[in-house]
């Protein structure tokens, strides 16, 4: 080979040796941009899968009933059982807004009337007033002593008329107990169940008695019971306040007339000599 030739050649080598080294300098970077692209995109495309499963997950799962549907801003997500209406209830707030007086407050506003009182001062058909309370005690308490002295006199009565008058007080007072009984039943009355001291101590000095001697102390007894009895009825008729009791006086006064008029006529034939 001649030397031109040989000149020739290593100039063509250099060349190409240059251009493979510019080449390897240019694609060196190249390829290492190249191969951080390729990771990147294939982090970025495993990242892409990964959010389509998880969705994918989450859209097969049933979704929770409590979750609230109302995105209203400044509501918690939480508040779902609270009431969208704010208004306060008005079904069962009374409509009356008069101030200062409660929404139970009945509608009866009379100053001075308690709403449950009868109109125009009346009493309650289950109430009495004392007046009529102080006349059933009292009238019970005449009514029991008659039919327990009538007992007596059955029993020690010397004279036929004792006996047999003390038998009509027994059966007259024992109904006379029996009506008042029913009446006040329905007033929220209770008759007195025992007699009182008064009467007891008159029970039991008769008791000690017999003979003549029971008989004129039975008589005046009863003249003094039936006295205040009838004042007691009479006043009752007049005055009271309850109409049952005021007409059941009324009705009983004449009975318990006839009875004082017996008695005192007992009383005049014994003192009669025979």
């Amino acid at each position: 080979m001649t030397s031109l030739n040989r000149k020739n050649l290593f100039q063509k080598l250099v060349t190409v040796a240059g251009i493979a080294g510019v080449s390897s300098l240019i694609a060196v970077p190249a390829l290492a941009e190249l191969n951080r692209q390729t990771n990147g995109f294939n982090q970025s495309g495993d990242r892409v899968f990964e959010l389509a499963d998880n969705q994918a997950d989450d859209e097969t799962l049933p979704k929770s009933p409590n979750l609230p549907t109302n995105n209203t801003p400044g509501r918690s997500p939480d508040s779902s059982d609270t009431p969208t209406n704010n208004t306060p209830d008005s079904s069962d707030t009374p409509t009356n807004n008069t101030p200062g007086r409660s929404p139970n407050t009945p509608t009866n506003n009379t100053p001075g009337r308690s709403p449950n009182s009868p109109a125009g001062g009346e009493t309650s058909p289950s109430s009495l007033s004392s007046k009529d309370r102080t006349f059933v005690m009292q009238a019970g308490q005449l009514s029991m002593m008659e039919v327990e002295l009538g007992r007596l006199a059955v029993q020690r009565g010397s004279s036929a008329g004792v006996k047999q008058y003390g038998q009509e007080m027994v059966e007259e007072h024992t109904k006379a107990n029996q009506e008042l009984m029913q009446l006040v039943m329905q007033k929220q009355v209770e008759l007195p169940a025992e007699m009182s001291t008064q009467n007891k101590a008159l029970m039991d000095r008769l008791s000690g008695l017999s003979g003549t001697s029971f008989d004129a102390a039975y008589k005046q007894a009863m003249i003094d019971s039936h006295t205040q009895a009838i004042a007691l009825f009479q006043a009752q008729s007049q005055q009271g306040q309850d109409p049952d009791l005021k007409a059941w006086a009324t009705q009983k006064l004449p009975n318990l007339q006839a009875h004082l008029k017996m008695v005192n006529q007992m009383l005049a034939d014994t003192s009669q000599p025979k």
